[in-house]
């Protein structure tokens, strides 16, 4: 079965009906669903049954952002200067957040991406948006339309874009002071 090409207004009207879609990003296709929908989380399965860690969230602007953050410490508001960039931060969540995207710490990891496609479609659709790479567990994540095809069965479809295959997003915890980094990826904050 193919997936099919969809505007940015009819992947959020997928999104918001529950289903996912597909995004390009700088390391290859990521997989976009609205967490706070309810059966969320038996979609997240499908694509990935072994998840342990909570998922990654893009969003649109800081706006979004702050909608998801309890409180700022001023090392995080320091690393989000990066944004927009591939730059996710673990921040202090909001209580009353899905489970399944924060950390059993109370921490959620959000970027505003750099990417235009990423960014415009959380922009449009208005609130934060799962963004879980398009793979099976330990595998590269789909890079090509002709390698999203295997994932036709978890996806209302795609936004069209150019994926590369560079760094993942740099992941930093700003739960601690210092700041810690998580995972070295394409953004280097030299201060850390």
């Amino acid at each position: 079965m193919n997936v099919s090409e969809l505007s940015i207004e009819e992947a959020c009207q997928r999104i918001a009906s529950g289903q996912a879609v597909a995004f390009p990003t700088a390391c290859g296709y990521g997989y976009a669903l609205d967490p706070f929908l309810a059966g969320a989380e038996a979609v997240m399965s499908r694509l990935k049954p072994d998840r342990r860690d909570p998922v990654g969230l893009i969003a649109g602007d800081l706006q979004a952002v702050d909608r998801l953050v309890e409180d700022w410490s001023q090392a995080a508001r320091r690393c989000a200067e990066s944004w927009p960039g591939e730059l996710t931060l673990v921040l202090r969540a909001v209580s009353g957040l899905p489970t399944m995207i924060v950390s059993e710490l109370g921490g959620v990891a959000v970027r505003i991406p750099d990417g235009s496609v990423a960014r415009a479609l959380a922009h449009r659709y208005g609130s934060a948006l799962t963004a879980t790479s398009l793979n099976q567990t330990g595998q590269k994540p789909a890079q090509t339309i002709a390698e999203l095809t295997p994932f036709s069965s978890v996806l209302a479809g795609y936004l069209a874009g150019a994926c590369a295959s560079e760094l993942p997003s740099t992941l930093v915890d700003t739960l601690v002071d210092p700041p810690q980094v998580l995972r070295a990826g394409s953004v280097v904050l030299p201060w850390l």
